[in-house]
């Protein structure tokens, strides 16, 4: 109801309100305050309301103020009954409460500290009988004696009890969660399974608790020695591991995997952390989730760079770097892999060839890759990567191109040594396109015969998707499309693209949108440029559109999705010709907005070496609404003067691109330009 709330936004304080709120808080007078205490407490606080409070309280609760030898009120000295300034810091008035307590409710704070700011009882006692060495006849008091040390914190203001479902990446005054606890942004909240935990003297009375501030798990982890902190991190790991194991509907819980991966990343345990780092950043690339899996990777590659000092590959020390073993340079490499599929998909193309560059730098260096038991195949997709960014155009080469080229026969060679069918097709294939990247067609359809020899979609796929984030093997005969086109063989493309729908999309992950949309683009390029724009727009709805809404819903995202709505209403209107469009306000609406042809450089050329250039798609908006007569003639001229400009941008662009982008860009600038003299522009 209107009234019933009052909103209050409160900014930073000055050191006159900060002087104002000491005295409310002391029941003194402004006057009777000494400058250094104002000065230590707004230095510490800087400013910070809640935070300013929160340290009055505790100087309140614990008598640290005194007179000083000047009449005027200071704190008590952490040192010294001489010193004015009192204690050094905050942190300094933190630790003399947390000295304080009992030896044994200390311990239980450092095992809350290592947990999080926010955590489970249940997770707490579990914990605390793996670190204590609890035995099963001994866990009814173990639980009793954890409840009444929480107890105690919680009356000391340390920590509370979290009554509803917060969300763990800030506090109700707005605190910013630990560095630790970020990953788990946006996803549910943890789901405690009755199952195996139901036996727990605690399970009905299970609650979760979090810390009052921020300054409390900070102080609590400054005092403990590093090795203590990964051991515990390592206990708790192993305890909620032990738990996803056991139950079976948490295993696809995202975030306890989280959880359990911050705490063997924490505890120093890279195999342990990168492992599930690439297990889960596979889940949350598929989801679409690409942000938080990049997020992953960076923290398992962060824990390898805080040795500093010394000559670095891809960020890490080469001394770090000469004491890794083969398991753990593939495990390094998956993951800088991984970040860089992440990165890419996001259409960070700059991003993403750092993180496949910095491992192949690290390949490059690192003694035990030249070891026997080294896996030779985990740095395929680096290469596949590479050329990819390539594609973006965010790595400059000479008019010749002996970067790709050089890049190209080193994967080539290196994956038919393998004599791996998965990684030696997608060298073919990445052959293929460098090739018609070069003109040289008759040579990449060869190279085609050669993939038709190897490939096979239903023993394949998943272990292509797998490596490579899609099938690039089947991506091959999509690309072969316009390599068709270019040597004017029609039928032949026309052939492709029907082998595409009828024999590779179906056997296609539906979960994979992405591979799909690259699988079809040209195909559907190619249909609406041979009078089957219908035809077209029905199989993108039921390749694309309608798997990605059952599997992801319309709030789900991916890199080529800016491109789905503009290219159904070119097919639509295409298709549909003069007929009456049900949806013209709404495409006219779309096609006069300015925004709507902004996109991202990266997804521009990437998708510019499948066919048409995304903007190409764009363009063909403006100028089918253009072709309508019953669009008034100020629009129509509006529209074609849009399609044009955007259009020559679409054509400037497919100089990075393929052969068929450019020649599809001119071919309609010339449509462009007839309708253009028609309509007097």
């Amino acid at each position: 109801e209107e009234g019933r709330y009052l909103e209050i936004n409160l900014g930073l304080f000055s050191e006159t309100d900060a002087l104002e709120m000491i005295a409310y808080h002391l029941d003194v007078s402004v006057e009777d305050i000494d400058g250094s205490f104002l000065r230590n407490l707004f230095t510490s606080s800087r400013g910070m309301p809640h935070y300013l409070s929160y340290v009055l309280e505790t100087i309140k609760r614990n008598d640290l103020t005194v007179k000083l030898d000047n009449g005027l009120i200071g704190l008590k000295s952490s040192e010294s009954a001489e010193s004015k300034l009192g204690y050094k810091s905050v942190n300094d008035l933190l630790l003399y409460r947390l000295d304080a307590l009992d030896s044994s409710v200390r311990t239980t704070l450092h095992l809350a500290a290592v947990l999080g700011m926010e955590f489970d009882l249940l997770d707490a006692a579990l914990s605390y009988e793996e670190v204590c060495g609890v035995k099963n006849a001994d866990r009814f008091s173990a639980a009793m004696e954890l409840c009444a040390h929480l107890n105690v914190a919680e009356k000391e203001g340390i920590i509370e009890r979290v009554l509803s479902s917060a969300k763990h990446d800030q506090d109700e005054f707005g605190d910013p969660v630990d560095e630790e606890d970020r990953l788990c942004e946006s996803l549910e909240d943890v789901i405690v399974s009755p199952s195996v935990r139901k036996s727990h003297p605690l399970y009905s009375e299970n609650r979760r608790y979090r810390f009052t501030h921020d300054s409390w798990k900070t102080s609590i982890l400054s005092v403990m020695l590093a090795s203590r902190k990964e051991e515990m991190h390592e206990q708790i790991a192993t305890v909620l591991e032990r738990e996803i194991v056991e139950e079976t509907e948490s295993k696809d819980d995202l975030e306890k995997q989280i959880t359990v991966f911050k705490h063997w990343n924490l505890s120093g345990n890279f195999i342990k952390a990168a492992e599930l780092a690439l297990q889960i950043g596979g889940q949350l690339t598929i989801l679409g989730l690409n942000s938080q899996a990049d997020l992953i990777f960076s923290d398992v590659i962060t824990g390898l760079k805080r040795e500093q000092g010394g000559v670095t590959y891809g960020g890490i020390c080469s001394s770090v770097l000469d004491a890794v073993e083969p398991p753990e340079l593939e495990l390094l490499l998956k993951v800088y892999i991984g970040k860089g599929k992440a990165l890419c998909n996001l259409a960070k193309g700059k991003a993403g060839a750092e993180a496949y560059q910095s491992a192949l730098d690290i390949l490059h260096y690192t003694p035990c890759a030249f070891e026997q038991e080294f896996d030779r195949s985990v740095c395929f997709p680096i290469f596949s990567g590479l050329f990819i960014v390539l594609k973006m155009g965010v790595i400059e080469q000479n008019e010749g191109g002996s970067y790709e080229v050089e890049l190209c026969k080193q994967f080539v060679e290196q994956a038919r040594l393998n004599n791996d069918p998965v990684h030696y097709g997608r060298a073919l294939a990445m052959q293929g396109e460098t090739l018609a990247r070069h003109g040289k067609f008759e040579e990449a359809l060869d190279n085609l015969e050669t993939i038709k020899s190897i490939y096979d979609i239903e023993t394949q796929h998943v272990a292509i998707c797998k490596a490579y984030g899609s099938d690039r093997v089947g991506q091959a005969f999509s690309h072969s499309v316009n390599w068709n086109h270019a040597l004017g063989r029609t039928d032949a493309a026309l052939a492709t693209c029907k082998y595409i729908v009828e024999e590779i999309v179906p056997m296609s992950d539906p979960k994979n949108v992405h591979n799909t949309f690259c699988l079809i683009y040209s195909v559907i390029v190619t249909m609406k440029e041979h009078d089957k724009a219908l035809e077209a727009r029905d199989l993108f709805i039921a390749a694309v559109v309608d798997p990605f809404e059952e599997h992801f819903g319309s709030g789900g995202s991916t890199v080529t999705k800016p491109m789905w709505k503009p290219i159904l209403m070119v097919l639509d209107m295409q298709g549909n010709g003069s007929k009456e469009i049900e949806h013209i306000e709404e495409y006219l609406e779309w096609a006069l907005d300015e925004s709507s042809y902004e996109l991202k450089s990266a997804i521009e050329i990437g998708m510019g070496n499948y066919s048409a250039t995304p903007l190409a798609m764009f363009a063909e908006v403006p100028y089918y609404l253009a072709r309508r007569e019953e669009v008034e003639l100020k629009k129509r001229k509006q529209l074609i003067q849009t399609a044009r400009a955007q259009m020559e941008k679409s054509l400037e662009n497919a100089q990075k691109c393929i052969p068929y982008a450019k020649s599809y860009a001119r071919e309609k600038l010339v449509a462009i330009g007839a309708l253009s003299t028609e309509l007097g522009v």
